[in-house]
């Protein structure tokens, strides 16, 4: 622990909902921006924004 940043240890939860659609790895495209631009598009085309 960084003493200096942080005064005391903590802790963080993030709630995960089940889902049976398939899964996208985001490791395979780090730094390719142009994915998430493509995804964004076809969500708002969903009516999903």
């Amino acid at each position: 622990m960084n003493e200096a940043t942080w005064g005391r240890p903590w802790t963080m939860m993030i709630r995960l909902a089940r889902t049976e659609d398939p899964i996208f790895e985001y490791a395979c495209h780090e730094g390719n921006y142009g994915l998430t631009n493509i995804l964004s598009g076809a969500r708002a085309q969903d009516g999903g924004q």
